[in-house]
């Protein structure tokens, strides 16, 4: 692309929010890019590339600081892309002149190689990069991008666009050069994050992630956190790893970037989730001892964690009182399910929860046919089911027979997906299945009901619904996520108890449970277990274990900027 672009006017920066989150497009406040610019452009000489400059915030912010160095030909230096037309209104205004669009161009930067009108390489990278979750690319897209050839092997499968943004970037950085990047929480806790981290941890003499909890693109429909990747002197003799910090305002962040330069601050070394960082040594140092305890065990050690039914279609699948109505069902058509958590209020399962559930106007039916049941009322409503979606619908193709979803392994026990408070084990006494929004349990045989009753009790546990936090994925409403592996390794105390003891204490926080005490049943648990693994400093153990817990929670939770 060449040719020259005049400047634009102001009007297109009313542009509706919803056509920006469309492609990605979440403008870096102008404070963070003058902080991104000023710690990574470190000479008047850099060159300066933006893979995807949207508002031109970095763009303006790498000018002023060339610059401040003594640049006095800024523009000529700073290069970069964007499919978005308006960005390049926005470019226009930036510099107050014609733009060269040599240097800028309106393509997808994944579709472009080093070279050509621009320069091999850069010695610096500030981005922003496109924040599109995998499901939203696109089928074409997403073979695209999973059969290409990338710097760092390993990126395809469910990555986000931005994973890809960072992996090309690298081609185009200079040796010894420098990145900064405003990146979603994904990059630390994503399994396609991974081969990434690894590979920037190898390649760079110091990388940082630091998370930022202020919210800073709550006002554009936005509750991601962000994490700041700063990566120093590519290609030369490499860290290993990657600190971890964590930072409440962008002012702090100034002040760690320095202290980071200056020596005065060095991040965690680990691979453990942004919730560590809100640990003090002291409890760290608490939980270490306690899983070196002999009762301690993860959870996969007890019990094995698996997704539930996939019905492809749960709004024609899972029916409520009404729904089956209006299907012309009855109940004796269908199984009973459990499709939401909510549903389990304690830590059993029982049919008048099903039943006070469905009265609420719950979903709890399943309909689970071969097609060959002989069943005209069922028939019927499977006809109801479009033919075309019915072809189309990937989870059908995997199954034998598209109107079957039920598999027929029952549950020992139910475990949340997603949730805000904290993770429960629900025992399933009376056999019902459930749907992927939860995940099921299964215990081995030899498993006594005791013995999965203190399984129960000990993951509610401070110790357990700590662990739980370490190793789950935090989301930008403030829920926590568990995959199965996860979940699995979730440590929890068996201790020898009484049966006696253990029914008691099952039944006790059943009920504190179901009347809305969770600190109770926290408690409760705490008081039992502790107690027979014998801590010496207990009440100590479970106060600091507990304040631990409760400041975790509260940092997972969006913060909005003063």
């Amino acid at each position: 692309m060449s040719g020259v672009l005049a400047t634009g006017g102001d009007a297109v920066r009313d542009r509706l929010l919803e056509e920006r989150r469309k492609i990605g497009a979440f403008y870096t406040p102008e404070p963070l890019s003058q902080i991104l610019s000023d710690w990574a452009i470190r000479s008047s000489l850099d060159f300066v590339l933006e893979p995807s400059f949207g508002g031109c915030g970095f763009l303006q912010c790498a000018q002023a600081r060339l610059v401040a160095l003594g640049c006095g030909q800024p523009r000529k230096q700073i290069y970069g892309c964007d499919i978005d037309p308006v960005a390049f209104d926005y470019l226009a205004d930036v510099f107050q002149a014609p733009v060269d669009l040599s240097r800028f161009s309106q393509t997808d930067f994944l579709e472009i190689s080093p070279g050509g009108q621009w320069p091999e390489s850069f010695s610096v990278v500030l981005a922003n990069p496109p924040y599109i979750p995998y499901q939203e690319l696109g089928t074409e897209r997403r073979q695209t991008l999973s059969s290409t050839k990338w710097p760092i092997d390993g990126v395809a499968g469910r990555a986000s666009l931005w994973a890809y943004f960072l992996t090309h970037s690298l081609s185009f950085l200079a040796k010894d050069g420098r990145m900064a990047w405003v990146l979603p929480g994904a990059f630390l806790q994503a399994d396609y994050g991974k081969p990434i981290r690894t590979f920037l941890a190898g390649a760079f003499s110091r990388v940082a992630a630091i998370v930022i909890r202020e919210r800073i693109f709550l006002d554009v429909g936005a509750d991601e956190e962000t994490v700041i990747l700063l990566a120093d002197g590519y290609q030369a003799s490499p860290s290993g790893h990657i600190e971890l910090g964590q930072v409440e305002t962008l002012d702090a962040l100034r002040q760690l970037m320095a202290d980071w330069d200056d020596g005065k601050w060095a991040g965690k070394k680990s691979n453990l989730r942004p919730a560590a960082l809100n640990l003090s040594e002291g409890e760290s140092d608490i939980l270490a001892r306690m899983e070196c305890l002999p009762d301690c065990k993860s959870l996969g050690d007890v019990a094995s964690v698996q997704i539930g039914l996939v019905t492809g279609a749960n709004e024609f699948f899972v029916l409520g009182n009404e729904g089956l109505a209006e299907a012309g069902l009855l109940e004796e058509d269908c199984t009973p399910v459990l499709a939401k958590f909510i549903a389990a209020p304690g830590v059993s399962f029982s049919l008048t929860d099903h039943l006070s559930f469905l009265a609420g106007g719950g979903r709890g039916y399943l309909v689970d046919s071969d097609g060959q049941c002989g069943n005209a009322r069922v028939q019927a409503y499977l006809e109801t089911f479009p033919l075309e979606r019915r072809t189309e619908t990937s989870t059908f193709k995997k199954r034998k027979i598209w109107s079957k979803p039920d598999d027929g392994r029952v549950p020992d026990a139910f475990f949340p997906v997603m949730h805000h408070w904290g993770p429960r084990l629900v025992l399933n006494p009376y056999g019902f299945t459930n749907t992927n929004t939860i995940h099921r349990v299964y215990f081995p045989e030899a498993l006594d009901e005791v013995s999965r009753k203190l399984i129960a009790i000990s993951l509610l546990t401070s110790f357990s619904q700590l662990s739980a936090e370490l190793v789950g994925r935090r989301y930008g409403s403030g829920v926590l996520k568990h995959e199965p592996r996860e979940a699995e390794k979730i440590r929890i105390l068996l201790p020898k108890l009484g049966p006696a003891a253990i029914k008691k204490a099952f039944n006790a926080v059943d009920r504190d449970l179901r009347a809305g005490n969770r600190e109770s049943a926290m408690k409760r648990a705490d008081k039992l277990v502790f107690a027979a693994i014998k801590l010496d400093d207990r009440e100590a153990v479970s106060m600091a274990l507990s304040g631990a817990l409760e400041h975790i929670r509260q940092n997972r939770r969006p913060r909005r900027g003063a």
